[in-house]
Formats: structure tokens, C-alpha cells, sequence
């Protein structure tokens, strides 16, 4: 066989070897990685921030003397699916002013019960929201010159990672001081106050505090007129305070 014809046959060889792997390209007969798979799906349930009173929510004090306390009492339980906070919200600012104008003629005791209660939430016997009059708010018992105002505020937690189903409650007392004399009214708390002598002995007496003494907030017409402290029992995520704002992460 001559050189010429042994390079003929060498050159269709690799042609036909070049074919083959074209065609095995254009076949898709490729390899690949060991595997295995699995379906599945993801679900879920959302939680849930609920509270149910289990005893009437508007409470009464009935003929207030001075120096004798009552104390009224509701009580409440977790009817939602998660661990939850509570408060009490005194959400007409008013209401809670012309409470807070009483200074030492008024005192104000609020306690809990219950798994997760804060026991003694609460108590003053100063209630006195003017800090021009005051100067900084203490919760020191009053006596003498010394002012010890403290009042009552907007929100107070009384129960802490309440679990779903546990029942609690809170009682709040209040007591006229015993040196009150006869009110203008017969009605407790009446909103908003015009001018009242009341806490003239809370701060530094002088004859302007006392005769200028209008409640220190007054907002109309929103919280309106009336008598009496509304309020609120608010359930919160653990951690959460009434209407704290959310946030996008």
C-alpha cells in the first residue's frame, strides 16, 4: 500500500469519528449528576392578640366619702392563640387630667392578679400632672413642703407574657382625703375642670397656684364632657406597648 493511499484511509477514519460525535451531540445524549428529589410545601397559621373581659368593664365607685377607699374590680382572660401583654389605657387625656388636678385630696392604688400580674402597678398620693407646679414628678409619699406629685398616667401594664387562657384581673381603688370638703358636684371625676382648689397643698402654696388652678390638659373637643375616667383594657405581643408603631424590617 503506498504512502498516498494509507493517508485517504487515516483521513476518513477521522472523519467518520468526527460524525459519530457530531451526531452524538445532536442526539442529547449527555451526562450528569446523581440526584433525588423530594416535594413538598410550605404552610403556616397566624397568631392571634385577643382579650376577653369575664366581668362587666364599666365599674362604679357608689357614695365616695372622704377617707374611706373602694376599690372596683374586672376581670379578664386570654382568648387568643399567643402570649400577650395587658394594659390599662386612660385614652381620654381630659378625664385623666381633671383626676390628676386633685393633688393630695386624692390617692389612686392599682393592683393585678393572676399568672403573669404585676402585683402593685401603680400608686400615688399626689395626683398631680403639673410639672411647672411640681417640678420633677416623684412618687415619693408628700409631706411637709416637699411635693412628691406623681399621677396617674396614660398607660399602665398590668400583666406580663400572659399565656393563651389564663384569666387575671385588677383593682383599682381610689379615696378622697379625709380634709376634703364638700364638692361642688356629686358626680366622681367631672371633666373638664374649670378651676379647682384642690392641689394648692400639693406644690408650693401661693395664692396665684391656687387661685389660677385649671386642670394642666384640656383637649376639646375630641375627649368631650363628662364624668368619670374611661379607659381601655389593651392585649399586646409580649413586648409591645399600646400603639407602638410598626416598621417595614
Amino acid at each position: 500500500m503506498n504512502m498516498h493511499f494509507k493517508m485517504r484511509v487515516a483521513t476518513l477514519a477521522v472523519s467518520v469519528v468526527l460524525l459519530g460525535g457530531t451526531a452524538l451531540v445532536a442526539s442529547g445524549q449527555t451526562g450528569a449528576y446523581f440526584s433525588d428529589t423530594h416535594a413538598g410545601a410550605i404552610t403556616g397559621s397566624i397568631g392571634s392578640i385577643a382579650i376577653t373581659p369575664d366581668s362587666p368593664t364599666s365599674i362604679a365607685f357608689q357614695n365616695l366619702l372622704p377617707g374611706v377607699a373602694q376599690t372596683v374590680q374586672v376581670n379578664y382572660h386570654n382568648s387568643g392563640s399567643s402570649p400577650e401583654d395587658i394594659y390599662l389605657v386612660f385614652n381620654n387625656l381630659t378625664a385623666l387630667s381633671a383626676l390628676n388636678n386633685l393633688g393630695r385630696y386624692g390617692s389612686v392604688i392599682i393592683t393585678s392578679s393572676g399568672t403573669g400580674a404585676l402585683g402593685t402597678d401603680f400608686t400615688s398620693y399626689n395626683l398631680d400632672d403639673n410639672s411647672t407646679r411640681c417640678g420633677p414628678f416623684s412618687n415619693a409619699i408628700p409631706s411637709g413642703p416637699t411635693s412628691g406629685c406623681w399621677p396617674l398616667t396614660s398607660q399602665i401594664e398590668i400583666a406580663t407574657n400572659v399565656a393563651p387562657g389564663v384569666s387575671g384581673n385588677f383593682d383599682f381603688a381610689f379615696e378622697y382625703a379625709s380634709a376634703l370638703t364638700t364638692p361642688s358636684t356629686n358626680q366622681w371625676n367631672p371633666y373638664p375642670l374649670p378651676n379647682s382648689p384642690y392641689v394648692c397643698v400639693a406644690g408650693p402654696v401661693t395664692p396665684t397656684n391656687c387661685n389660677t388652678n385649671a386642670q394642666f390638659t384640656v383637649n376639646e373637643p375630641a375627649d368631650g364632657t363628662g364624668a368619670g375616667l374611661p379607659y381601655q383594657l389593651v392585649a399586646t405581643q409580649v413586648g409591645i406597648t399600646p400603639n407602638a408603631p410598626g416598621s417595614k424590617f
